[in-house]
């Protein structure tokens, strides 16, 4: 009996020793699920994606914060990742269109109207809005693929190319920006060819500089934060 009782007690102590252990086991496997940028294959981890990053920058509760979290987001595997990475949109006002006012691949894009049409006639700019309002927020529409030769184009008010794209994009409040937003990414439906341009970083819209002074109302209101970046670097002689 005492044997008995003996092998019950062992029984329960290890039951309660091993519960924990699990739960730590699958606390861990919770972490290593977080998708991040090369996680980004189909719509499910592009909208996990997209809804991660969302939170993220919208945790940033000062400038300084923010800035920090803009410069991971163009820096940080865990948000650019050959040709997946962010984008932030303003979506339209009484002194504009949809704007481009983040792009993490390229500097160069920041400032252009998404107003753009693609070679199937898609008004990219009005479908990200249209989605967004509708709370869908995946497009589908043509763009310039970086890892594919042959697929620019270079005309005023058209998309920079022809490869197919999937984007999903959803509403962002931006602390400093008095402006609605929407944040999004998206990946390339059709696997590049065996021919690779030399560079990595994926074309932009054609911008109108007429709009660039609307993303220089982004640049002042974002000011402090910038000047905290540079009080850190040395001073040129």
């Amino acid at each position: 009996m005492r044997g008995c009782a003996f092998g019950i007690i062992f029984a329960v102590i290890s039951a309660v020793m091993v519960v924990p252990a699990l739960a730590g086991d699958t606390a861990g496997a919770a972490d290593k699920s977080i998708v991040t940028a090369s996680d980004v294959v189909d719509k499910d981890t592009l909208k996990s994606f997209v809804t991660r990053a969302k939170n993220y920058i919208e945790a940033a509760n000062t400038p300084s914060e923010l800035f920090t979290v803009l410069r991971e987001l163009r820096t940080d595997e865990t948000w650019r990742k050959g040709s997946i990475y962010l984008f932030i949109i303003q979506r339209p006002t009484e002194t504009g269109g949809e704007i481009v006012i983040f792009n993490a691949s390229d500097r160069d894009a920041e400032g252009a109207s998404m107003h753009v049409l693609d070679i199937d006639g898609t008004d990219v700019g009005h479908e990200f809005e249209k989605k967004v309002y509708e709370g869908d927020g995946f497009i589908e529409y043509r763009w310039d693929n970086p890892s594919v030769s042959g697929d620019e184009l270079n005309e005023p008010g058209k998309v920079p190319g022809t490869s197919r794209k999937l984007s999903y994009a959803v509403d962002l409040t931006l602390i400093g920006h008095p402006e609605d937003l929407m944040l999004g990414a998206g990946f390339y439906l059709d696997p590049p060819p065996a021919s690779k341009k030399g560079c990595a970083i994926a074309a932009t819209g054609s911008g109108n500089p007429s709009q660039n002074s609307i993303f220089n109302l982004f640049l002042m209101v974002s000011a402090l934060f910038i000047a905290v970046s540079w009080k850190s670097r040395p001073e040129k002689k």
